[in-house]
């Protein structure tokens, strides 16, 4: 009998390759093929006021009520005039343990109480720049009245600008567009860590489905204007009262952003859902603290139904192939009682034949 097996088909997304803050990389030699591949090439234009002008991102001091402008160079090395989007966006944590510069919607925390993105703001949206010339995009900084504990942290991002009307007319749905993010920290004590490890929260517990996977979403908050760095994560689900692991997450070299939320998801994987009561149980461990949790959560009947039909990921088993399995089951004890029953009369008849 033929077994039915499932195909599944994945896509991957080419991501924007970015310059993290916390990173200080070392000049490359000649061009690099994402360089090619964008067609341009951004560095930072680095301030007097820059604290440590060994890396190549912003890091910033500055005063209340500074105003200041700075420059991001944007080098074409295309064949053509092109025009690139300038941005500045705040920094979030991802699933993946990763300070991103991209989430631009994304909700703030409600620890966050002063954004980048209303201290510094591009002086205009949109650069073009010359065939094989060099153009700049600036960026103005207006720091509030009150001063601020802490660091401030975002991205300055700059992105090739795609002709969205082409796009629509051959009716693409999925652009891949090309750009860097350069850090941005603003701090008002030069002597303020851009890295602590003062304090994590777990504010809430979310069973749904993320891109067609059944996942628990722990919402790790850090309330505090400091980015973390070097964390281990590791979480568990178990039956509430129980301790063997349902599904189970460790993530390495974990980055969160500072008054962010770092939502550390746990996927169910292949299994069926069912309702009940369960527990989280997890860890994120620094290189000088370690914070644990663990809280209980309820999965209905209508959230267990709901998450196991939409996952994109089923096994689906047709009714012929149950029945089957069941006629054979029937088949294979008629056929093993008859050979017990064969056996034994057999064994009869050959006691039979040696007493006579």
């Amino acid at each position: 009998m033929k077994r039915l097996l499932p195909i599944f088909s994945l896509v991957a997304l080419i991501l924007f390759p970015i310059t993290s803050f916390a990173e200080d990389t070392k000049e490359s030699k000649g061009i690099t093929e994402n360089e090619k591949r964008a067609g341009f090439t951004v560095q930072a234009v680095l301030p007097e006021n820059q604290i440590n002008d060994r890396i190549s991102f912003y890091h910033l001091l500055v005063s209340p009520e500074q105003q200041q402008t700075i420059e991001v160079k944007i080098m074409n090395n295309s064949e053509k005039k092109q025009t690139y989007k300038v941005e500045v966006i705040n920094a979030a944590t991802n699933r993946n343990g990763l300070i991103t510069y991209d989430e631009r919607d994304k909700k703030l925390d409600e620890s966050m109480k002063l954004p980048i993105t209303e201290v510094a703001k591009p002086k205009n949206k949109e650069v073009t720049v010359d065939a094989f010339s060099e153009g700049k995009a600036e960026i103005d900084i207006q720091t509030p009245t009150e001063s601020f504990q802490g660091i401030l942290l975002g991205g300055v991002r700059i992105s090739l600008k795609s002709d969205d009307k082409e796009d629509d007319s051959k009716g693409m749905s999925v652009k891949n567009t090309y750009g860097y993010a350069i850090g941005l920290v603003l701090t008002e004590q030069e002597s303020a860590p851009v890295y602590g490890e003062t304090e994590l929260k777990l504010k809430k517990l979310q069973p749904e489905l993320d891109y067609g996977s059944k996942v628990l979403e722990a919402s790790i908050q850090n309330p505090h204007p400091e980015a973390m760095q070097k964390l281990q994560a590791e979480g568990k689900i178990v039956r509430k009262g129980q301790t063997k692991a349902l599904a189970k997450n460790n993530l390495k070299n974990v980055k969160i952003a500072p008054n962010s939320i770092f939502p550390f998801q746990i996927d169910w994987g292949m299994q069926e859902i069912a309702a009940g009561d369960y527990t989280f149980i997890g860890k994120i461990k620094g290189e000088t603290k370690t914070w644990d949790f663990k809280e209980d959560f309820t999965i209905t009947r209508e959230l267990a139904k709901k998450m196991n039909k939409q996952t994109a990921f089923r096994i689906f088993i047709p009714s012929w192939w149950t029945i089957s399995f069941y006629v054979l089951g029937i088949l294979t004890a008629v056929v093993i009682a008859w050979l017990v029953i064969r056996f034994v009369k057999r064994k009869k008849g050959r006691e039979m034949h040696e007493k006579e």
